[in-house]
């Protein structure tokens, strides 16, 4: 007995297929409708070229659509598009199905006007028609290319986090700001960011701690040699890399762009995106942003873009009774001066104990001075008891006076080795007159 295709069902299960409302492959598609896999790819392909709701009705007959959208329907997207005069086709396509088809809000809208679910296809063709120009660009890779063979992810979650900075105009106001996020490589989940004026070391400190609270401790971090991790002059890790090194995670340096690519691939999608959400969820300063990006912004970008790791199992290490507070600061050695006190960063600070009183050290002695990364607060380390400080107000070295003692103290060391001079010539004018 022959079995009797079905084409409807075939075209429904593509075009959820294509939208990602589900997850099947062409050949289970092909064992639903009677149709074989080689037909049902061929009815894909179709529909990148036509409408899907155009083929649900037609088929692949080529006959105009009863179904095809209505003038008052294409005017309601043209003046909708007006609110975002640079965006990709899918990023428009996600924002009109998210804040007009699918808002409860815009149901009268979507009534009056005949407002439907529309395939890729259909936006692709009004961005044509319309002379939209979308401002990503997919490469087309040329036989003669060297093809570059893609790293396999890892296995497990929190194995491998990458991380990097990158400077962008978010707000489109002509100020740049650098994005600080950290991507696990196993599921291509945005795990934290953070955005500072430059790429600095608060800024990878900020994102670090998020990640730290959220997720726990990766086995690894991922990093280009940028300055904040590496200390090109003396050749050695920097703060920061010495508090990943502390919390007991690996930090490996990549030396190109390239062989970090899956960060630089999602940070050119935030770039693509995330000035016209910003402009969609009315974002007005950075701190907003910060707050915005890592409670909501993050889960929407990962429900969109990432996929289940291979092994279920994760590799983050909880952080449990880890103390943030001593690793996350930045440690120096100091000697108790005058008065008891200790100087970091031009300001004065007097040792105190727990209860608000000042506590004293000899003069001289050797300590280890904690300032914390995000508050400034600084603290004292001395035989494994930490001492909180007090700062002295009003009492800040004066740099001016500091380089011009130190160009003084010079100029006096020029005088003291011409006196020498001129005393060693005397004395040596004596000898030969005697």
């Amino acid at each position: 007995m022959t079995k009797i295709k079905n084409k409807s069902e075939a075209l429904k299960l593509i075009k959820q297929k294509v939208n990602g409302e589900i997850i099947i492959s062409y050949q289970k598609i092909a064992d639903i409708t009677n149709f074989s896999k080689r037909q049902i790819i061929r009815f894909s392909k179709e529909i990148e070229k036509k409408d899907i709701d155009d083929l649900l009705i037609h088929g692949l007959t080529g006959k105009n659509s009863n179904n095809s959208a209505p003038t008052t329907e294409i005017e309601y997207i043209v003046e909708f598009k007006n609110q975002y005069p640079t965006i990709s086709i899918q990023q428009f396509m996600d924002i009109y199905h998210e804040d007009i088809i699918w808002n409860k809000k815009k149901n009268k809208d979507v009534k009056k006007y005949k407002l439907k679910i529309r395939s890729k296809s259909f936006f692709q063709h009004l961005f044509k028609t319309q002379g939209w120009k979308s401002p990503v660009k997919h490469k087309s890779f040329k036989h003669n290319e060297n093809a570059h063979s893609l790293r396999e992810p890892s296995p497990r979650f929190g194995m491998l986090v990458m991380t990097d900075g990158t400077p962008h105009d978010w707000f489109g106001n002509g100020i740049k700001w650098s994005l600080h996020m950290t991507l696990d490589d196993a599921t291509g989940r945005i795990l934290s960011g953070w955005f500072t004026p430059n790429e600095s070391q608060d800024g990878y400190c900020h994102a670090f701690k998020l990640m730290f609270i959220k997720c726990g401790l990766p086995e690894v971090i991922y990093s280009d040699r940028t300055s904040i991790l590496w200390d090109f002059k003396e050749n050695r890790k920097t703060q920061v890399a010495r508090m990943i090194d502390e919390l007991g995670i690996e930090l490996i340096y990549a030396n190109t762009p390239q062989a970090k690519g899956k960060i630089e691939r999602m940070n050119e999608t935030i770039q693509n995106r995330l000035l016209n959400d910003i402009k969609r969820f009315h974002i007005k300063t950075y701190s907003e942003l910060n707050k915005w990006f890592n409670d909501f912004y993050i889960d929407y970008i990962n429900n969109k873009y990432s996929y289940p790791a291979s092994d279920q199992e994760s590799s983050f290490v909880p952080l449990g009774s880890t103390d943030l507070i001593k690793i996350m600061c930045i440690k120096k050695e100091s000697t108790i001066l005058n008065g008891n006190m200790i100087s970091i960063d031009n300001e004065y600070y007097i040792p105190i104990n727990s209860s608000d009183e000042n506590y004293t050290f000899y003069k001289g002695t050797k300590v280890e001075v904690w300032k914390d990364v995000f508050d400034g607060k600084v603290r004292i380390f001395k035989n494994n008891k930490i001492y909180d400080t007090r700062k002295i107000p009003g009492q800040r070295i004066d740099m001016t006076k500091k380089q011009q003692k130190r160009i003084n103290d010079q100029k006096q060391l020029e005088t003291l080795l011409k006196e020498k001079d001129e005393r060693l010539k005397a004395r040596a004018n004596e000898v030969s007159s005697s």
